[in-house]
Parts: C-alpha cells; structure tokens; sequence
C-alpha cells in the first residue's frame, strides 16, 4: 500500500500532530514485533521522519488516517530492517564457511585482491543499463524477491528474471577474467562480493 492510497488532500500540521499521539503505542507495537527496544526505537523515529518528509514534499497531501499511515511506513521499515538481518546472516554463513588459508589470508594482500574485485564489479554494475543494474542491486544487495522486485518497479516477472540473469553473466565475466590474478589462498566463491561462481 502506498502513501498515496492513505492520503489524499490539506496540509500537513495536522496529521503530524495526530500521529505524535500514537508515538508510544507504535513503540510498544514494534518492541513486541522486533524484540529489541534499540530498533524499536530506531524504527519509530524513522517512520515520523518518513511521514513529515512525506508530507512536506507532497504539501498538497491530506491524510485521512494518520495512525495507518504511520503504521504502514513502520512496517514497510520493519521489512526493510529483516531484509538487513537476512543479509548480514548471510554473509556471516558465507565468512563460516571460508577455508582457513582464506580466513587467515595476509591482510595486505588479501585486501589488495578484494579491492581489485569490488572495484570491477562496480565499474561492470555501472556500466549495465539502468533497469539492469537496479534489478541487480534489488535483488543481490537488497534481498528482494523477483516477485518483490515486479511490484517495485512495475514490471513483469519475466523481465526481473532477465535482468538478473544478464546482470549475473556479465558479473561473471568479470570474475573470469579477476580468476587468474587471485592470490593462490583466495578463492572466487569466497571473495565478499555477495555472489559465487
């Protein structure tokens, strides 16, 4: 649901006071959703800064129910906030996994090469169309799926599948040509790209 299908038009001292009002009780909502008063916390202030930025940029903006606004943008926040964890939970497996020699590789040396990787894969990312380079990130970087992804950005399935498809060989094209300058310990599926051969 969008800010749009909430909203429709005045101007916005308003809303902002209404919402200040459940202030606590999106609080408590979200330590009981999340577990954690810190990102409760973080999630609730964000969800107001949403809202007024919102508001501010649309001016002609009324809100009918200030409450469900504020709790849609929270959940919206909280998706975000589990796709972050899914993430870091999954590189933390992929470092788990790492051999030793890779783990206790020598730093300089180590870091030179994935540099070198990073660097690459950047400049190949920014060298992709458009469409193609933030169905890549999306999808990679932020966890979302394709199905996710069609709803974003408004188009169909298929074409997500594409441009994750396109995106990943021309990625892999890099990595072959990075494959033969890799230090002996380091290995291609291990480097922190987020994507494996």
């Amino acid at each position: 649901m969008h800010l749009k299908s909430l909203a429709t038009v005045s101007s916005p001292a308003s809303p902002i006071v209404d919402a200040l009002a459940c202030y606590r009780e999106l609080h408590r909502f979200l330590t009981g959703k999340l577990g954690s008063r810190s990102d409760a916390e973080d999630i609730t202030q964000s969800s107001y800064e949403q809202m007024l930025q919102a508001l501010q940029t649309q001016r002609q903006l009324q809100v009918e129910s200030p409450r469900a606004l504020l709790y849609r943008i929270a959940h919206n926040l909280c998706i975000d906030h589990y796709r972050r964890q899914k993430t870091a939970r999954n590189w933390a497996e992929l470092a788990s996994h790492a051999s030793p020699a890779t783990r206790f590789a020598p730093a300089a040396e180590y870091l030179v090469a994935q540099r070198q990787i990073i660097e690459r894969i950047v400049t190949q990312l920014m060298q992709l169309p458009t469409a193609r380079r933030n169905v890549f990130i999306l999808f990679r970087a932020y966890g979302m799926s394709r199905t996710e992804i069609a709803a974003h950005l408004g188009i169909k399935e298929s074409t997500v599948a594409k441009h994750v498809v396109r995106a990943t060989l021309d990625c892999a094209r890099v990595f072959a040509v990075l494959h033969a300058n890799l230090p002996e310990h380091i290995e291609p599926g291990e480097c922190s790209t987020g994507i494996r051969e």
